[in-house]
C-alpha cells in the first residue's frame, strides 16, 4: 500500500515540475504589423524569430502571436510589397509586445525558375477554377447578412512647405498631437472624415438585384452635411462587395485583372510560399506578381483551401507603376467564411485608397475603409419590389450614443480612431478650413448652397456671341431642405447687345421615391441654336456651355411651356409623358412653303408653332441610384445596355399648333470589356418620321465647331449640316489604356493611353420634305430686323447610299487630365455646310477628363 502512494506521489510530483519547467520555458510575444505610412493593419504577415524555426502569421487586423520555449535575439517581419524589418528581443520578459510599422517597397517578386516540370501553382489554381461553380457566392439564389462598416478620410503626405501655409498653421497644435499617435514610424495625417454605419445587406442572384438598409449611422467630418446623402455613400456594401472569381474586379470606373480570374496564367506569375492554418482551413499560401506592373494588376498573396480549393485569403495591391491616375496605392484585403451550401462569402474586406499629392509642396488623401459582416442567410430571395430602392436610410438612423456603438461594432475603437475622431472636430471648426470646403463644393456641384436654395449653375453664368454680345446669367434651384417634395429652378439672364430677357422657371412634385414618380410644369424663353438645343445635348453640360460663344449660326428665339410626369412602376424602366408647346423665332432668314404641292404659288411663312405629345420608355437593367436630396444619381457605368424608345405626336390645332405628325426616334448606349484589349463604348441611334415637316423639325444631327471632344456628336461635322427624316447612326470608341504603351520603354512611364473611334451615319430626306424648303426664297424678318445676320440655309439631306463617314485616334491621359483626338472626315468632302464654308477634312480636338 505505501509502495502504491509512494508511486503515486512520484508521479504527480513528476507532473507538477514539467509542468513549471514547461510554464517557465513557455515566451510569448505578441504586436501588430500596419503600414509606416497609414497606419492600416497588414494582414498575412509572416512573422519570425531569427535564427529558430519559430513563428507566426499576422490575422486580418495585423495582430500576431508567437509562443516559444526559446528565444533568438531579434524578430522579423516580412511581407509582399514591404521591407522586412528587424527588431530586438528582450530575453528576460516572459510576455512581450512588440509592434512593426512597415515601409512600402517598390519591388515585385523574383520570377521562379521551374528546371523540371510545371509550376507547382498552377495545378492549384487550375483547381481553384474548375471548383470555382462549388465556392463562388453567385451559386447562392440569395444571401443576407448585418454589416458593420467604418470608413474613413485622412490628409497625409503633408511637406513642409504645405506645413507653413495659413490654414495649416491654425491647427498646427492638433496636427502635432496627433503625430505623436502614429507611431514611431508613422508620418502625420490629418483625419478629415470618419463613420460607423450599422446595415443590413440583401442580394438576389436572378433576376439581379442588391439592397442595403442603413439601420444606424454616426457621421463625423469636415464640411460635411450629415445626412440621407452621406448615409447612403458609407454603408460600404453597395462599392465594396468585391468577388475575386470573377474577371475583373471593378474599383473607381477601372476593370482590375483579377488574380484568380480566367487569365490568372497570362497575366500573373505564381509562387507557392507555404502551407498554414486558417480558422481550420489548411490553405496553400499563393504569392502572385504582375507580368507587367504597367497594367491593371494587383500584386499580393492568396490563400487557398487544400480540400474546396476555395479562397479563403486575398491581400491585393496595386501600387503607382500601374496606369491608374493620382493613385500611390490601392490595397484590398479579404476574408471569407464558407456558408452552409458550401459557396464563401465575406466576412471582412478593408480596402484603402492612398491618393497622392498632386505637387511636391501640396499633400495627398487617404481614405480606408473596413467592413464586416455577420449572421449570414442564405437562399432566401426578397421579391423583386423589396429592391427598387437599392439604398434605404432608416428615419432614427442618427445614433450618436457612445454606448450603442460600443455594443455595436465588430471591432473596438482604437486609440487612433479616438484622437481621429476628437481632432475632426477641431478642424472642421477654423474658419479658413470652412472657406476651402464652400469653394471646393461649388466647384464640385455648380452651385453655391444655402439652406433650403443653392444658385447656379456657375458654368452658365457668363458668354459671349455676336447676337447677345455679353450673355449674364443667374439661376436658382431649391433643395430637400426647403422642401423633399416639392422642387422649385429658376433662372434669368440678358445679353448686352440684343438687350432681350431670358428666363425660366419651373416646379416639380415628388410623388413618390420608392418608385420615382415626378410631375412638373416649366417655361422657359431663351436664344438657342437649330440641332444644339438643351433637349439634345443636356447630357453633356460642358458642351451645351460653350455652344453659346463665337458667332451663334442657326441662332433662334424659343418661348416653351410643358407639362410632364415621369415614373420608374419597376426597377430599371422608366416612362415619361410630356406635353409641349414652343415656338420657333429664327434670327436667320427662314421660310418654308405651308402648302408645298401649289410650287411657287405655295403661301410661305418665316416662323411656326409646336405642339406635340412625347412618350418615352427608358430601360437600363439593374441600374442602382442614390439620392441627393432631390436629385438622383446613378451609380452604374452602363455596362449594359441603355435602351430609350421615343415618340412625339404633333398635335395641329391645339394651343396653336402647326403641324399634325409622329415621329420616333431609338437609341441604346453602353460600354464593355474587350478583354485585355480595353474598353469600348457605342451610341446606336435611329429616326424616322412619315411626316412633311419644315426641316428644323426633322433630325438635325449633331455636328462639333467647337475644339472640344464631345462623345456624342460628329466632330468634322458643321452644326446642322444634315439633316434627316430618317437616319441610323453609330459612334463607337474604343480606349485600349495601357495595353500598347505599357509596353514601350520610353513612354510606359507617361501612362498615355491609346484611343480610337469611328463615327458612321446613313440618312436621307424625301422630297416632300426637300419639297417643303426647295425654293422659299428669305425674307426680311420685322420681329428682328437689325438680328437678322445670315442668309438664308441651306438644309442638306444626305444621299441614301452614301454614309457620312468619320474616323479618329488619339491619346488619352496627358499630364493625366488631357486628352486629344485627330478626326478624319472621309465622304462628303466637298459638301458646303449651311454657311457655305467647306468642311473640316481634319481637326483636333481636346478635352479636360478626369479618370483613375
Amino acid at each position: 500500500m505505501c509502495t502504491k502512494n509512494l508511486f503515486l506521489f512520484t508521479k504527480i510530483l513528476t507532473i507538477l515540475i514539467l509542468t513549471t519547467l514547461t510554464t517557465k520555458a513557455q515566451f510569448v510575444i505578441k504586436g501588430r504589423v500596419t503600414d509606416a505610412k497609414n497606419g492600416d493593419p497588414l494582414p498575412f504577415a509572416t512573422v519570425g524569430i531569427k535564427g529558430k524555426n519559430i513563428g507566426a502569421q499576422t490575422n486580418f487586423e495585423g495582430i500576431f502571436t508567437i509562443r516559444a520555449k526559446e528565444l533568438g535575439d531579434s524578430l522579423y517581419v516580412s511581407t509582399v510589397g514591404y521591407k522586412t524589418r528587424t527588431k530586438a528581443i528582450d530575453k528576460n520578459l516572459a510576455n512581450q509586445t512588440i509592434d512593426f510599422q512597415l515601409l512600402g517597397e517598390a519591388k515585385s517578386l523574383d520570377e521562379v525558375i521551374v528546371y523540371s516540370g510545371e509550376n507547382p501553382a498552377f495545378k492549384i489554381l487550375r483547381k481553384l477554377r474548375e471548383n470555382s461553380d462549388k465556392n463562388d457566392r453567385k451559386r447562392l439564389n440569395a444571401y443576407e447578412y448585418d454589416s458593420y462598416s467604418k470608413m474613413e478620410l485622412d490628409v497625409d503626405n503633408i511637406s513642409e512647405k504645405f506645413k507653413k501655409k495659413k490654414v495649416m498653421k491654425q491647427i498646427q497644435g492638433a496636427i502635432d498631437k496627433f503625430e505623436k499617435m502614429a507611431g514611431e514610424d508613422g508620418k502625420a495625417v490629418i483625419p478629415t472624415f470618419i463613420s460607423e454605419t450599422v446595415s443590413k445587406y440583401y442580394y438576389r442572384e436572378s433576376p439581379s438585384r442588391k439592397k442595403e438598409i442603413v439601420l444606424k449611422n454616426n457621421v463625423k467630418g469636415v464640411g460635411v452635411k450629415e445626412g440621407g446623402f452621406v448615409s447612403q455613400l458609407v454603408g460600404g456594401n453597395l462599392f465594396a462587395n468585391y468577388n475575386f472569381y470573377n474577371n475583373y474586379v471593378a474599383f473607381l470606373g477601372k476593370d482590375i485583372i483579377s488574380p484568380i480570374g480566367e487569365n490568372w496564367k497570362g497575366t500573373y506569375k505564381w509562387y507557392l510560399s507555404d502551407t498554414t492554418d486558417i480558422d481550420g482551413h489548411i490553405c496553400y499560401g499563393m504569392e502572385f506578381d504582375p507580368k507587367n506592373d504597367k497594367d491593371l494588376v494587383f500584386i499580393g498573396k492568396a490563400y487557398i483551401d487544400t480540400t474546396t480549393y476555395a479562397l479563403v485569403q486575398i491581400d491585393a495591391t496595386i501600387g503607382k507603376e500601374a496606369n491608374i491616375n493620382f493613385i500611390d496605392k490601392i490595397k484590398i484585403s479579404q476574408e471569407l467564411t464558407q456558408t452552409s451550401e458550401g459557396a464563401w462569402l465575406p466576412a471582412k474586406t478593408r480596402f484603402l485608397i492612398d491618393i497622392a499629392e498632386i505637387s511636391k509642396n501640396s499633400a495627398g488623401m487617404l481614405l480606408k475603409m473596413y467592413i464586416s459582416n455577420k449572421d449570414f442567410v442564405i437562399n432566401q430571395p426578397k421579391p423583386l419590389a423589396f429592391y427598387d430602392i437599392p439604398v434605404e436610410v432608416a428615419e432614427d438612423s442618427k445614433e450618436v450614443d457612445p454606448k450603442f456603438w460600443e455594443q455595436a461594432r465588430h471591432e473596438p475603437f482604437s486609440a487612433q480612431d479616438v484622437l481621429a475622431s476628437k481632432l475632426i472636430d477641431t478642424v472642421r471648426n477654423v474658419p479658413i478650413v470652412r472657406t476651402y470646403v464652400e469653394i471646393a463644393e461649388i466647384v464640385a456641384s455648380g452651385y453655391k448652397r444655402f439652406d433650403g436654395i443653392e444658385i447656379g449653375p456657375y458654368l452658365y453664368s457668363i458668354a459671349f456671341n455676336r447676337i447677345e454680345g455679353m450673355r449674364l446669367r443667374m439661376g436658382f434651384r431649391t433643395n430637400a431642405a426647403f422642401s423633399k417634395h416639392w422642387v422649385f429652378r429658376g433662372f434669368a439672364g440678358i445679353g448686352t447687345r440684343d438687350l432681350k430677357m431670358k428666363y425660366g422657371g419651373e416646379v416639380n412634385y415628388i410623388l413618390s421615391r420608392r418608385h420615382w414618380t415626378v410631375v412638373g410644369l416649366r417655361h422657359t424663353y431663351d436664344l438657342e441654336r437649330i440641332g444644339l438645343t438643351p433637349e439634345l445635348i443636356a447630357d453633356n453640360k460642358v458642351f451645351y456651355a460653350f455652344t453659346r460663344w463665337g458667332l451663334y449660326s442657326g441662332a433662334f428665339y424659343r418661348s416653351e411651356n410643358e407639362a410632364f410626369i415621369k415614373t420608374e412602376p419597376t426597377k430599371g424602366i422608366t416612362l415619361s409623358a410630356s406635353l409641349i408647346q414652343r415656338n420657333f423665332d429664327p434670327l436667320f432668314a427662314f421660310k418654308y412653303r405651308t402648302d408645298p404641292e401649289m410650287g411657287k404659288l405655295s403661301p410661305s411663312r418665316d416662323y411656326y408653332d409646336d405642339t406635340f405629345l412625347t412618350l418615352e420608355a427608358r430601360f437600363a437593367k439593374n441600374e442602382t441610384f442614390i439620392m441627393d436630396g432631390n436629385e438622383r444619381i446613378t451609380l452604374d457605368t452602363k455596362r449594359v445596355p441603355v435602351v430609350t424608345l421615343t415618340y412625339q405626336k404633333g398635335l395641329k390645332g391645339v394651343l396653336n399648333g402647326d403641324f399634325d405628325y409622329h415621329k420616333f426616334t431609338a437609341k441604346v448606349f453602353q460600354t464593355f470589356r474587350l478583354g485585355t484589349l480595353g474598353r469600348s463604348s457605342y451610341l446606336l441611334q435611329a429616326g424616322y418620321t412619315p411626316s412633311n415637316l419644315p426641316a428644323p423639325l426633322l433630325y438635325p444631327h449633331l455636328g462639333n465647331q467647337t475644339l472640344f471632344f464631345n462623345r456624342a456628336a460628329f466632330n468634322t461635322m458643321h452644326y446642322f449640316e444634315f439633316v434627316s427624316d430618317k437616319f441610323v447612326s453609330m459612334q463607337y470608341n474604343h480606349n485600349f489604356e495601357g495595353l500598347l504603351f505599357n509596353r514601350i520603354p520610353a513612354i510606359r512611364q507617361l501612362k498615355w493611353r491609346l484611343l480610337a473611334t469611328a463615327n458612321i451615319l446613313f440618312g436621307s430626306q424625301k422630297q416632300g420634305n426637300q419639297q417643303l424648303m426647295d425654293d422659299a426664297m428669305p425674307i426680311f424678318n420685322p420681329r428682328h430686323p437689325s438680328n437678322v445676320l445670315e442668309s438664308k440655309f441651306n438644309f442638306s439631306g444626305l444621299d441614301p447610299n452614301i454614309p457620312f463617314v468619320e474616323v479618329g485616334y488619339g491619346i488619352d491621359n496627358i499630364f493625366k487630365i488631357f486628352r486629344l483626338q485627330a478626326f478624319h472626315r472621309l465622304t462628303y468632302l466637298d459638301h458646303l455646310s449651311p454657311s457655305g464654308k467647306l468642311p473640316d477634312k481634319f481637326t483636333i480636338k481636346g478635352s479636360v477628363h478626369f479618370s483613375f
